[in-house]
Parts: C-alpha cells; sequence; structure tokens
C-alpha cells in the first residue's frame, strides 16, 4: 500500500536505530528509519460502495489520489484539515470510525 500523504505516518512507529548494519552497508542514523507496520482490524470493506450509492458518491471510484481536488479546494485554503483527498484514502481504506 503506498502512502499518499506524510502526515499519515504516525511518529511512534517510526525506529531510527543509532546503529545498524544490513547485508553489510551500514544504514546508522535516518538512513535506517523503518516504519512499524500497523494492523487495522477496525474496517468496513463495503464503505466505498456504500458512498457509491449515495447521491454524489457514484464518481468516488473515478479518484486517482493525484491531489487536485485539494489544491482547487478553497475551504483547504482557509482550513488545512479539510483534506478530501485523505477523505477518499479513509473510504478506500473503509476506515469508518476515522471519518465520524
Amino acid at each position: 500500500m503506498p502512502i499518499h500523504e506524510k502526515s499519515l505516518i504516525r511518529p511512534e512507529n517510526l525506529q531510527v536505530h543509532e546503529q545498524l548494519e544490513v547485508e553489510g552497508v551500514d544504514v546508522s542514523g535516518h538512513w535506517s528509519t523503518f516504519i512499524e507496520s500497523r494492523v487495522v482490524s477496525d474496517y468496513n470493506e463495503n464503505l466505498e460502495d456504500e458512498i457509491g450509492a449515495m447521491p454524489g458518491g457514484e464518481y468516488i471510484h473515478r479518484c486517482w489520489q493525484c491531489g487536485s481536488c485539494t489544491n482547487a479546494c478553497t475551504v483547504h485554503a482557509l482550513n488545512p484539515d479539510f483534506n478530501p483527498r485523505y477523505w477518499i484514502y479513509l473510504i478506500r481504506m473503509g476506515m469508518e470510525s476515522e471519518l465520524l
């Protein structure tokens, strides 16, 4: 799964090793930054279909996550927390609890 936005990476999930060697290559410090995997068990696998069945939601499947909607959004310009691209990502992942 690609990471669409850096803000989705939670700082507590980052691991940086002060001294680490992988296959004979020194990857200490920032070179050794790893992201711990996150297991999501509370998701609605039908959420995208449910949203798509609502008036105005029938085109949600066309989103490419390009960011054009967020870039052109006048509300986002005033409130950076308003991010349609992030919401569509959450819908596709079935993360209903994150949306509410």
